[in-house]
């Protein structure tokens, strides 16, 4: 069977192409005589290409009547190269980082920017636009940017109640 997408030859058996990871269309008059034959079509008179080669086919050769004259597609399960298997992302990092220091400094504003930063690289781990190697730091970032917040927002209250108890009292 003969892919209509890069012309490759395949196994009748093959649902997928083995060349470009397209969805193979199995002829109508095919679809009975092959389940009955049990034989493969024929084996592969050429190898697949490697990344570095290309496919020539034979001499003489004729693509399935349904070949549409496309190039093997970049982008099947095959042939992915995935981008995203580096380190923790900038944002991820910047969040933690942030983070940590609005908690040490008892700054709130800092810990606003890593709420909001760890929250962006969550959402963009969640929806794949970002490495999953960064999530962790992203959490810690964005709950350590909560607990920071609080703890700032806690003290300057604290701050302000002594001021005015001391005012209350007179004894300023």
């Amino acid at each position: 069977m003969f892919c209509t997408r890069c012309g490759a030859n395949n196994l009748d058996t093959d649902q997928f192409c083995r060349s470009c990871s397209a969805p193979l269309v199995k002829p109508s008059s095919a679809r009975g005589e092959g389940a009955s034959s049990g034989a493969p079509q024929q084996p592969y008179p050429y190898s697949t290409p490697g990344p570095s080669q290309q496919q020539q086919p034979p001499q003489g050769y004729t693509p399935y009547p349904g070949y549409q004259g496309y190039p093997p597609s970049q982008y099947g399960y095959a042939n992915q190269v995935s981008r995203q298997q580096g380190g923790a992302s900038g944002r991820a990092i910047a969040a933690l980082v942030v983070s940590i220091v609005s908690l040490v400094m008892c700054c709130w504003p800092a810990g606003i920017v890593g709420i909001v930063l760890g929250k962006m690289e969550m959402n963009a781990i969640q929806e794949g636009r970002a490495p999953q190697s960064g999530e962790s730091m992203a959490k810690v970032g964005f709950y350590l940017g909560i607990a920071a917040v609080a703890v700032s927002l806690l003290f300057t209250a604290l701050y302000f109640l002594g001021a005015l108890a001391s005012l209350a009292s007179g004894s300023y």
